[in-house]
């Protein structure tokens, strides 16, 4: 008996260690789950794009394939980011947008019984009359659906001195358009009641603890049009959401001074090929980026020019050092030399066929 589950016993290890021993990998291994690259939707694919796109990427940065250079995405800014439409014509990034954007703000007055898109201050202060480059909000909404994606928001500030019939009657038309969107209305104080029984987010045009609201004109600049800020439990205000339209990445650098990191690259020494990807590799965190043509012609002289249009100069570590042998003087051992190899460096190198006679004494 005792033999005979001794016998058992090993036809079991062996079985185990047979079962152990088969490899039963598929010939061909398949991905669980589909893995795709981490370029943002926003960014270009075209190949001349391409060594740029990789440097930008580094600094937080992509580049669309209009050439315009963008946030890789808004969490870099510590804000959302919500584009400001005026007209029917929008970015090529819109409508694939969802790393970059979290929806849209229009602002809207009522001119002879329609309500017209309008472009106008963060006061409200000047609004036009009806003019041919001003779209009905119904026709503005119709152009902008086909490109939305379905959790962005619409934000939606009507003219300050309106009555309560016509606030609904645009909370009403908004919702049939746009049924399964989220929709705030930035309103006056004593309509917030209002719409918040409509069912919608609103957002007070003035400071305030228990709602959003819209941050004073003081607060705005060229790039950030507008700011939504909310009171946190310490009653501290903090941006909520920036409404941009045109600088997208200045309102991002002026909302987080650290939205860029650091150069990749330190040291700039001679020869080097100034092209667009060495200047997204060196330009300081505060550089413009969308004006790499002008980096380049500024670099040669240790110049670079910021997000608010000043000319600086490179930190030393970056500067361009056209004389090498600066730092020795003419009686150091290898002065002579370092001279000889900078001048060899300067020469013009070739790859066409010359003939070459021997000239006669």
């Amino acid at each position: 008996m005792s033999l005979l589950r001794t016998i058992s016993l090993y036809f079991l290890l062996f079985f185990l260690l047979w079962g152990c021993a088969v490899d039963k990998r598929p010939d061909h291994y398949v991905s669980a789950i589909s893995v795709s690259s981490s370029l943002a939707a926003h960014a270009s694919t075209l190949p001349q794009h391409r060594e740029l796109q990789i440097a930008l990427k580094h600094r937080n940065l992509i580049i669309s394939e209009t050439g315009e250079v963008l946030p890789i995405n808004q969490s870099v800014c510590q804000s959302q980011l919500i584009y400001r439409v005026t007209q029917g014509a929008f970015p090529q990034y819109v409508g694939k947008h969802q790393d970059l954007l979290s929806g849209f703000y229009l602002d809207v007055a009522r001119v002879n019984n329609d309500w017209l898109v309008v472009d106008t201050d963060n006061d409200f202060a000047q609004v036009q009359s009806k003019t041919p480059s001003q779209l009905t909000l119904n026709t503005l909404l119709l152009a902008l659906k086909p490109r939305l994606m379905s959790r962005d928001v619409i934000i939606i500030r009507p003219e300050p001195e309106l009555t309560r019939s016509n606030l609904k009657q645009l909370i009403d038309s908004i919702k049939a358009q746009l049924p399964k969107h989220p929709l705030q209305f930035v309103v006056a104080d004593k309509y917030v009641a209002q719409v918040e029984k409509s069912g919608f987010k609103a957002v007070s045009d003035s400071p305030g603890k228990s709602h959003l609201y819209l941050a004073p004109t003081q607060l705005t600049s060229d790039a950030r049009k507008r700011i939504l800020m909310s009171v946190d439990s310490f009653n501290v205000a903090e941006p909520i959401a920036i409404v941009v339209d045109t600088q997208p990445l200045m309102a991002c650098m002026q909302a987080n001074k650290s939205a860029v990191p650091a150069p990749t690259q330190k040291i700039i020494a001679p020869p080097l090929k100034v092209n667009a990807v060495l200047l997204a590799n060196v330009l300081p965190s505060n550089g413009d980026f969308n004006r790499l043509d002008e980096q380049q012609r500024l670099l040669s002289s240790g110049q670079y020019l910021t997000i608010d249009n000043l000319q600086q100069s490179y930190p030393l570590s970056h500067q361009v050092d056209s004389n090498r042998c600066r730092k020795l003087k003419p009686g150091d051992e290898f002065y002579r030399y370092c001279l000889d190899r900078q001048q060899d460096g300067d020469t013009a190198v070739t790859t066409q066929k010359y003939i070459m006679k021997k000239q006669q004494k």
